[in-house]
């Protein structure tokens, strides 16, 4: 069966992030969409409708593997329940509960975002919210970013502006474990979520890399992808001819 990848960005960036990625993944053979709702949008759309308004710009695959960065998520776990997904694969993110409800961010964070509100509520754009933070700003990789700056212009073009109550919506979710599904880290931000990822036996990927590793190493992104996406289906072949409840397999660890 070929491979359909559908790439989606977090709220708070562009899916230009993805690209460089996607363009890796094209050159390997696989199919690959990458969403762009903020370039249809005036203003970001709520939370919980930013699932329905990306369905409006996807093409319908038959079994797509829907890959989420960072708080996408949530995103690719709704949508999963919502298109006839083959797999789902998180990059960099937290791992969302099982069903019910499903913040954009993670209560710590939502609480240093409301620290960087304006009296109006609206917030810097994204690249800016840790930039009294170099540690923070490493970790994410935008500080590699800025050492082009044509580079980083280009990432910031287009960036929402994001007001603080926007972040107290939530997605109910459906429940969605039954989807396999696999996990890519690539940076230290996520060691709870690649913990929470093998306590659920997921495939995972370690990669030695930032939050933005999909745009600052798209050829390692590419390949860890490729690997879950073969790992999920080596396991779902097993499946077939045991018992299918059982989802083991092996942690790779690239360092």
């Amino acid at each position: 069966m070929s491979e359909h990848f559908i790439l989606i960005a977090g709220p708070m960036v562009r899916a230009s992030s993805w690209e460089p990625t996607a363009d890796h993944l094209r050159q390997a053979g696989r199919s690959v969409q990458v969403p762009d709702l903020l370039a249809h949008c005036s203003a970001p759309p709520a939370w919980r409708a930013w699932s329905g308004r990306l369905l409006d710009r996807v093409e319908r695959w038959d079994a797509p593997i829907l890959v989420g960065h960072s708080s996408a998520s949530v995103l690719v776990a709704e949508l999963a329940t919502l298109v006839p997904a083959r797999s789902i694969i998180i990059v960099d993110g937290d791992i969302p509960p099982t069903r019910g409800r499903a913040p954009p961010v993670r209560p710590a964070l939502r609480d240093f975002i409301r620290t960087r509100a304006g009296r109006n509520g609206s917030l810097p754009i994204w690249s800016r919210w840790f930039s009294a933070d170099p540690q923070r700003t490493a970790l994410i990789g935008l500080d590699r970013l800025a050492q082009d700056p044509a580079a980083l212009a280009s990432f910031e073009n287009g960036l929402p502006i994001m007001t603080v109550d926007w972040f107290d919506d939530w997605v109910e979710l459906a429940p969605w474990d039954h989807i396999p599904a696999g996990f890519v880290q690539t940076s230290p931000i996520y060691d709870h979520a690649t913990a929470e990822a093998q306590r659920r036996g997921w495939p995972v990927e370690r990669l030695s890399g930032t939050h933005l590793h999909p745009t600052l190493n798209p050829v390692e992104t590419a390949k860890a992808l490729l690997s879950i996406a073969r790992q999920l289906d080596e396991r779902a072949g097993r499946a077939g001819l045991t018992d299918p409840s059982r989802r083991t397999g092996p942690d790779r660890d690239r360092r």
